[in-house]
């Protein structure tokens, strides 16, 4: 019997039974495969066999007997199927291109668990072409195959936070800072991952800082979960955090320094794209001025200059005169 042909089989009857499903009578149905071989070697096969199908997200395990049942092993039939969604076809098709996008990234949160229940909704939906992409996800996932190095490396450390995440366990970061890469070695309770501008970031408290901070996945050298007391909390994430409001922060929002008040003047028209490019906490007066609470002042300092000769930043006067200063270089830079 091939194996994929006996997996199938073995969950078929798990699932079908009414009753734990004793060791004794999997070796009746499946004789060639667990009946023949020795009594160790057949036991390995069928654990091997088991961890495959928990890999493929069909929950196997076994229950002690009691005086109404006896022993044996059972399917989490709660855990494996979803309830009906009750969506019509355009929200299920809506579902399944959100679900293939973040998979094609091959680096995303969950991914697996992502595989896995595309793979129960298209098995409940019966919608066409969903199996294959989710069972080929899962497949590129567990074996890592079409990934470059880097690809990879990202799709493990998210993997790994995760389930930090989840579990709240404290992980240790060898971190390459922005300025000069200079590394530093940091606990951090990791609170949440988001993502934006297409890359990864990981929101949560350093305890190196004292504060809450936001680490980009590509600068993260090295990692370690905690993995003493796999199943107690490391932390309780702080009150009022919210990780909406981390992953719209604008890098001037970064915690650098104090809050300072800054003001820049645009030239109009103002298109779209300017006026969001101030973030959401943005304050607009008389339509041309905008004032933001920077705490990276630096960073405010760049977006100004991004913007060319249509922004000007009015105040704080430090800030103002670091515009100066490096305008005046790349001044003697042309000339």
């Amino acid at each position: 019997m091939q194996k994929a042909e006996r997996l199938l089989d073995l969950a078929a009857l798990l699932l079908r039974a009414a009753e734990p499903v004793s060791w004794r009578e999997i070796q009746e149905q499946f004789p060639e495969d667990y009946g023949g071989a020795t009594g160790d070697a057949a036991i390995r096969k069928f654990e091997r066999d088991k961890a495959e199908l928990l890999e493929l997200g069909i929950p196997v395990r076994w229950v002690a007997g009691d005086e109404d049942q006896g022993s044996g092993y059972v399917v989490d039939k709660e855990d494996f199927y979803l309830p009906d969604l009750k969506l019509p076809p355009e929200d299920l098709a809506l579902l399944y291109v959100a679900g293939s996008a973040a998979l094609a990234q091959g680096a995303f949160p969950y991914g697996r668990d992502l595989a896995h229940a595309m793979n129960k909704l298209s098995f409940a939906a019966r919608a066409p072409g969903a199996s294959e992409v989710a069972a080929v996800a899962a497949l590129r996932l567990s074996s890592g195959d079409g990934e470059g190095a880097g690809r990879a490396d990202l799709a493990r450390a998210l993997e790994q936070l995760s389930q930090a995440v989840a579990a709240r366990k404290k992980v240790h970061l060898v971190y390459a800072g922005a300025e000069r890469r200079a590394r530093t070695e940091r606990d951090v309770d990791p609170y949440g991952l988001y993502q934006r501008g297409g890359a990864w970031f990981l929101a949560g408290w350093c305890r190196l800082r004292k504060d809450l901070r936001s680490f980009h996945l590509a600068r993260i050298v090295s990692l370690e979960v905690n993995a003493a007391a796999p199943r107690t909390p490391d932390f309780e994430v702080r009150k009022g955090f919210s990780l909406a409001e981390v992953a719209t922060r604008e890098p001037w929002e970064f915690h650098i320094h104090a809050p300072v008040l800054c003001r820049v003047r645009l030239d109009p028209p103002l298109s779209p794209e300017v006026r969001e490019s101030f973030g959401a906490r943005a304050r607009w007066v008389d339509g041309e001025v905008v004032e933001v609470e920077a705490t990276n002042a630096e960073a405010l300092v760049r977006h100004v200059l991004s913007l060319g000769d249509a922004a000007e930043l009015l105040s704080p006067r430090p800030q103002r005169d670091r515009v100066r200063s490096v305008l005046r270089a790349l001044a003697r830079r042309v000339s």
